[in-house]
């Protein structure tokens, strides 16, 4: 385990917890997250667990209060963190005491997922973001979070994120693992949510959700979550329970969550450059992202 800084080209750093060459925030406790990282095939896992699968800044805490509103059986604000059920990042005697069923959440690749949450059949629902969107949204995360100790321009970023040397390394490497093991394991026990697709018809994909989940639309509950978890009432009913430790001043997790918000950043050149990247390091896959709704 070490402290790994990233030069950006500029004279800018960003600062990562190296774990045997994975990248990750130092979550507070750097000895603490990379012993987690090195361990987590071996985190003790229930057969009810449900685990929240997605590439950061994908909208695992939307899904996260999605899921955890529909076992509560109210659309009332979770007041707890998604941090506090995020296997690399929280303590595990925690998570072990938590009741089940567990919504548990990872950023971590599927190749270091808990081997027995593939033995139990645990239930994965995996969320996915277009990257272009995404991109923009990790590049404000990493200048936000004080850890990052990043102050460096959007133009000098881009490129870092799509050589994979951002925060859990490489975006493609992610999700064709996930794409690949998808398609050799029809049987796994895994739902997609599109972000675009939650965006824009958020009662649609609670439904479609609650269905794999499991959980019976009674009351009139998936309406009143889908009404509740629209970005606005996020934004205003979450802040104070994002941060289970000491809180970022001015940083938050919800700062804008458009889809399309990345014509306000990419210049055509950019644009371009992103998209012959992403045809060469995609060109086997099926995914089909959207970009704007």
């Amino acid at each position: 385990m070490t402290e790994y800084k990233q030069e950006d080209g500029d004279g800018h750093s960003i600062t990562y917890l190296n774990t045997d060459g994975y990248w990750t925030c130092t979550f507070n406790a750097p000895q603490e997250t990379a012993k987690k990282i090195r361990e987590m095939a071996n985190f003790k896992c229930r057969a009810d667990d449900v685990f929240i699968c997605a590439p950061v800044k994908s909208g695992t805490h939307w899904t996260w209060e999605i899921i955890s509103m529909m076992f509560e059986g109210k659309a009332e604000t979770i007041k707890r963190s998604k941090i506090e059920n995020m296997i690399e990042a929280f303590s595990w005697e925690a998570l072990e005491n938590l009741p089940s069923p567990r919504v548990l959440n990872t950023h971590v690749h599927y190749s270091r997922l808990p081997k027995e949450a593939r033995v139990l059949r645990c239930k994965f629902v995996y969320v996915l973001r277009n990257p272009k969107d995404l991109a923009v949204s990790l590049y404000n995360h990493t200048k936000g979070i004080t850890a990052f100790e990043y102050d460096g321009k959007w133009e000098n970023f881009l490129p870092l994120f799509l050589q994979g040397k951002t925060e859990y390394n490489s975006w493609f490497e992610y999700v064709l693992e996930w794409e690949k093991e998808m398609s050799t394991s029809p049987n796994l026990p895994v739902h997609l949510v599109y972000y675009e697709d939650l965006k824009e018809n958020t009662l649609r994909e609670v439904r479609r959700l609650g269905k794999f989940l499991g959980v019976e639309d009674t009351g009139g509950l998936f309406e009143a979550i889908s009404e509740k978890c629209q970005f606005e009432n996020m934004a205003k009913d979450k802040q104070k329970y994002l941060f289970p430790q000491d809180p970022i001043e001015g940083f938050t997790f919800y700062r804008k969550g458009d889809v399309g918000d990345w014509k306000n950043w990419f210049t055509i050149a950019q644009n371009e450059y992103f998209d012959k990247i992403y045809r060469d390091m995609m060109k086997s896959s099926k995914h089909n992202f959207r970009y704007q709704i």
